[in-house]
């Protein structure tokens, strides 16, 4: 004879050995003690009584069980799965019983509303699948097209009237044309380059970097764009042609002047300019 547990933590330390040769757990409910599986086939069969039963000890006793098979993860998966549904068998089972006994013709007419049920279900279920076979428009069949208007019809709508309302609508107004702006003239590299190497020449102690930008530039409203432009252009110039060789660039002082001086191939490429 197995001790009843005193607790749930008892139970849960003897699951291990609580479970039957059938892979159920053993569940010990004061008027039953055995396996899951064989207390559930006793019950479908009325071999056993339910109402002797405790739903919360059935409830406790196999929340234990599961809990201590998945912390030792020795049951698989699908097992607990049918320890899940053969505990749900019972608990229906016992949940049953506490439904009041209901007199004969109360009963019956229970019994012919679920079967009125049933049977609009499946006439609703047949229905459906009727309806889904039945061929449908644009897919199985098509409509027939429509006749032809007669010759002297009156027209749908005026097609002068048509014409000069698409016209209407594709002519754009003038603020939906596309904008091309007018960018003022800047200096650019290129011309900085010609301009330096035709400056080096005639410089053989070099100048500062504002020597070399080009005349006229600082007037009109665009003057400080472009004397920035130019600035920055000229600057662009000089280390190309510093890198060349062509010119040396010297600064000082963090943030001063830049002096450009003609490197040592500097009489090269003023020569190729002024051939060119």
């Amino acid at each position: 004879m197995i001790p009843e547990p005193d607790s749930a933590a008892d139970f849960v330390e003897e699951a291990q050995a609580a479970v039957g040769n059938a892979g159920a757990p053993v569940l010990r409910l004061g008027a039953w003690e055995g396996p899951l599986d064989l207390l559930l086939e006793l019950a479908r069969a009325q071999r056993v009584d339910l109402a002797q039963l405790s739903i919360a000890t059935l409830a406790e006793q196999f929340a234990a069980a599961v809990d201590s098979a998945l912390l030792r993860r020795q049951v698989p998966l699908s097992r607990l799965a049918e320890w899940h549904i053969m505990a749900a068998w019972l608990t229906l089972l016992r949940t049953r019983l506490l439904l009041p006994d209901l007199p004969d013709e109360a009963a019956q007419a229970e019994a012919t509303e679920l079967r009125q049920r049933l049977a609009e279900r499946e006439a609703a279920r047949r229905l459906a699948d009727w309806l889904e076979r039945r061929p449908q428009l644009g897919r199985e069949v098509f409509a027939r097209g429509e006749p032809e208007p007669a010759a002297d019809a009156p027209p749908a709508a005026d097609l002068t009237a048509l014409l000069r309302a698409c016209l209407t609508l594709l002519e754009l107004p003038a603020w939906e044309r596309v904008y091309r702006p007018n960018p003022p003239p800047l200096w650019r590299v290129p011309d900085a380059l010609a301009h330096m190497r035709r400056m080096l020449g005639a410089m053989p102690q070099g100048a500062s970097l504002e020597a070399f930008l080009p005349p006229g530039e600082g007037q009109g409203p665009t003057s400080r764009l472009q004397r920035r432009a130019a600035l920055a252009s000229t600057l662009v110039a000089g280390l190309e042609l510093s890198r060349d060789g062509a010119a040396m660039l010297d600064q000082d002082a963090a943030f001063g002047g830049i002096v450009v001086r003609p490197g040592i191939a500097g009489g090269v490429p003023a020569a190729q300019d002024a051939a060119a």
